[in-house]
């Protein structure tokens, strides 16, 4: 469906380490970006001014959205893109409850994604594999984080304002099996 991060090619990392910016920003979009360009990120960066560069991150990719139709295939796919970013920056950045959060969000679409596209039910459609590392790398981290895990899979799900093909209720039986079968259960 997507792929995050796209690998860049020796010439790409060849050309971004020539680059005169800022070391932090080929670092940060080395680490998180690399679906987006390179130059526009720069770009960003360097009108924006800010020093907080977690929050120019977020800002870059939820401006990357506004490119695209709201609700089409595209837009959606770098929705997704944009969990996993948000997911990674948030546990790097020491943002736990937030990574987990995020992680949660981008298994509610996912899902949904996955069932609209595979035309299958709910009880037919597995946890999307990008989900299933979110989550290893999450409690491989933060083995003794707490969590409401049913609060939380209803706030992941409303979060979205959105009628799915599922309830809130069925989501987190999902997901509690399998923090129960992987030991994450608190």
């Amino acid at each position: 469906m997507f792929t995050y991060p796209k690998q860049l090619r020796r010439k790409d990392l060849k050309k971004i380490s020539k680059h005169p910016c800022d070391s932090k920003i080929k670092e940060a979009y080395t680490k998180y970006l690399t679906n987006y360009s390179f130059e526009e990120f720069v770009d960003y960066c360097e009108d924006n001014n800010e020093k907080n560069l977690k929050d120019l991150i977020f800002k870059f990719t939820d401006l990357q959205l506004e490119k695209f139709q709201p609700n089409s295939l595209i837009w959606i796919s770098h929705v997704l893109v944009n969990f996993l970013i948000y997911f990674n920056v948030n546990l790097d950045y020491g943002d736990y409850y937030d990574a987990y959060a995020t992680s949660l969000q981008l298994t509610v679409l996912s899902i949904s994604l996955k069932m609209t596209i595979d035309k299958i039910t709910f009880d037919e459609v597995t946890l999307p594999a990008h989900s299933v590392d979110c989550f290893r790398e999450f409690f491989s981290r933060c083995p003794d984080f707490n969590y409401n895990l049913e609060k939380d899979c209803q706030l992941a799900y409303k979060s979205f304002n959105q009628d799915f093909n599922f309830t809130s209720e069925d989501f987190y039986l999902k997901i509690n099996e399998h923090f129960e079968n992987e030991g994450y259960l608190n």
